[in-house]
């Protein structure tokens, strides 16, 4: 009776495990923590269009915008952990542990980093009436007028004033700065009216204007080479500002207690994904530097932002409620 109790137990058993489906086995939601139209929706709708296709189970884009990404990324970090809930996440998520005193979310604890997508080195631009035609000479006239040149950021906290706080440190200049409330298109707006003078931004938003003679572009932020958009542009690592590595990047992540095995079938799907040619080429042509790095790596690049972007936020003294 034991023997057969015992056979009965195992085949109930063998029969669960072969009649389990495969992850995944139901639609898979993308929470994007912005509106529609952005770089982060953009590159989400890229890939799951491609993942959907690939795998034959449907990844949709679900926009929850609001309060700078907190309210989407809480979303994630309070979703079940199996898969079926992801973030599309930027570099807001190691930027905001600093700039506010509390978060309804802990970025350490409370995520499975599962792949960093795609990557793009943000430019330094000014206008082109300065007299500056390289970095060193643009720092030069900086620090011969404290405070008398402006640099404009899309609101306080954005990726645009930590990349300008940091270039100050680095540079060791006094740029005043000036918030506006747009994006990309209000900040190049601002620079060829005059009203500002140099901007950090990503090298996409400003390319054309660049290739036109209306910006003039002065150093990219990329990690000591050059970037392809901008062939003709140093880093600031090349012309000797050191410090300055900064991308705006594309990543997912999920909630925390994802099986491992089913980050391992996450990353190596987005791997085939981002490596089609059409997603390739799109990606590329949004200015990226495709990543698909393991969930290892992303969790170690993650580990080392936060607290980098602590201190830059801490030396600029900015804080929000």
């Amino acid at each position: 009776m034991h023997n057969i109790l015992l056979l009965v137990v195992s085949l109930f058993a063998a029969a669960l495990c072969f009649g389990a489906d495969p992850y995944p086995s139901q639609p898979v939601r993308i929470i994007v923590p912005f509106g529609p139209g952005g770089t982060s929706d953009i590159v989400a709708r890229i890939v799951a269009q491609q993942l959907s296709e690939q795998v034959g189970k449907s990844f949709v884009v679900d926009n929850r915008a609001g309060a700078g990404g907190r309210i989407g990324t809480e979303a994630v970090a309070k979703s079940a952990p199996n898969g079926y809930t992801l973030l599309l996440g930027d570099q807001g998520f190691t930027t905001l542990p600093g700039l506010y005193k509390s978060l309804p979310y802990d970025p350490s604890k409370d995520f499975t980093p599962v792949t960093n997508i795609m990557r793009v080195a943000n430019v330094l631009v000014v206008v082109p009436t300065l007299k500056a035609n390289t970095i060193r000479e643009f720092i030069a006239l900086a620090q011969a007028s404290p405070g008398k040149l402006n640099y404009g950021a899309a609101g306080v906290g954005s990726g645009n004033q930590l990349a300008a706080e940091l270039f100050k440190t680095a540079a060791k200049v006094d740029i005043a700065h000036v918030t506006y409330n747009g994006g990309g298109g209000e900040l190049i707006n601002a620079m060829l009216s005059g009203e500002i003078q140099m901007i950090i931004i990503s090298i996409p938003t400003v390319l054309q204007f660049v290739k036109n003679n209306q910006l003039r572009a002065l150093a990219v932020t990329s990690d000591g080479k050059r970037s392809s958009a901008m062939p003709d542009v140093p880093s600031f690592s090349e012309a000797g500002v050191n410090g300055m590595t900064i991308y705006a990047w594309s990543a997912f992540i999920g909630p925390a207690g994802i099986p491992m095995d089913i980050v391992t079938k996450l990353q190596a799907e987005v791997v085939k994904a981002i490596a089609a040619p059409a997603v390739r080429d799109r990606l590329i042509g949004l200015g990226g530097e495709l990543l698909a790095s393991t969930p290892d790596d992303f969790s170690a690049y993650i580990r080392s932002e936060i607290p980098r972007w602590a201190q830059v936020i801490k030396a600029a003294g900015i804080a929000l409620d």
